[in-house]
């Protein structure tokens, strides 16, 4: 069974845009379920790993979903 990647454009609260966002998994929604869930690694289109604070995120769109 392979993975879902979703790809989000993210606006942080310091109005940083960052573009082509790439969870693998489950969704930003279910990245950040639950009390202790605070921080989420995600992948830049570079593939650099970005740990994001679910505080930073004021809006975040989805742009593509893939198989």
């Amino acid at each position: 069974m392979k993975k879902k990647i979703h790809i989000y454009d993210i606006l942080l609260s310091n109005g940083e845009l960052l573009k082509n966002i790439r969870i693998e998994g489950s969704s930003l929604e279910l990245k950040f379920n639950g009390v202790g869930k605070n921080f989420a690694a995600v992948e830049d289109s570079d593939r650099k790993t970005i740990v994001l604070s679910k505080y930073q995120i004021v809006k975040a769109e989805l742009v593509d979903t893939k198989e």
